[in-house]
């Protein structure tokens, strides 16, 4: 699969509630809801600001796993 910020070949792993956990070589692992997934075809991510704010939520959050749901989708 692609991945959903870059572009770039990732691995995607189904979750529950129609999510997905994506590792990207280049924006790393993170989760995708599946509301956001619904969304996604008819918008797209701010690539800058989206991965700027997953970098974040690896750094103040102390997780591995960067999340984009409803409330930190941020769409262009």
């Amino acid at each position: 699969m692609k991945c959903y910020l870059c572009g770039l070949n990732a691995q995607k792993t189904d979750e529950a509630h129609g999510g997905q956990l994506v590792d990207c070589s280049d924006c790393g692992i993170y989760r995708v809801s599946g509301l956001v997934l619904k969304e996604l075809g008819a918008k797209r991510f701010n690539f800058t600001k989206m991965r700027d704010d997953l970098h974040r939520q690896r750094q103040f959050n102390a997780t591995l796993v960067a999340e984009i749901n409803t409330e930190t989708a941020i769409w262009a």
